[in-house]
């Protein structure tokens, strides 16, 4: 698609291969892929950095104007790794950019002072209080709705809720 970068971070190289996906910048310390299949031109960085191959990848895109991210391969796993591509989620929307984690079963996004409707293909609705105290939280259509509700991170009120039968 015209406008389209797929940004490789270490790894994600063997996900774009798979798809048949040509990586317009390869990124990452390169720890999860063989030497020998790195091509010419990948940024490499040392394994010892504090930001993870993943944060890399949404830093450069970042600074070549990328308006929206979604990011394949970042689920499931290492939870470690999926808790901090969480927060990478956390890092775009503190740069005011639509970030979402994917995967077949999965679609990940944090929302904040924003609206988003739910495909009726997707089985589960959950929704998380990330960061504080989320406040005038409204779900409508679904099997448990919320009006104006207060959600807190500490207590996970809003797990597994669906469509409400019917809609």
């Amino acid at each position: 698609a015209s406008g389209r970068l797929v940004i490789a971070a270490d790894g994600g190289l063997r996900y774009t291969a798979a798809l048949g996906l040509e990586p317009d910048i390869i990124i990452g310390d390169m720890d999860s892929v063989r030497r020998e299949d790195v091509p010419p031109g990948a940024i490499l960085y040392p394994s010892h950095k504090d930001d993870t191959d993943m944060m890399l990848a949404v830093k450069k895109g970042l600074a070549l104007g990328a308006e929206e991210f979604f990011i394949f391969g970042g689920l499931g796993g290492r939870l470690d790794h999926t808790y901090a591509n969480i927060q990478t989620l956390a890092y775009l929307a503190e740069h005011g950019v639509p970030g979402w984690l994917l995967d077949r079963n999965h679609r990940v996004c944090l929302l904040e002072k924003g609206e988003l409707t739910l495909s009726p293909e997707y089985r589960y609705l959950s929704v998380f209080a990330y960061g504080g105290v989320c406040s005038g939280v409204s779900i409508t259509g679904a099997e448990y709705p919320l009006e104006d509700a207060v959600l807190e991170p500490s207590f996970p009120l809003g797990v597994s809720n669906r469509h409400a039968p019917g809609q």
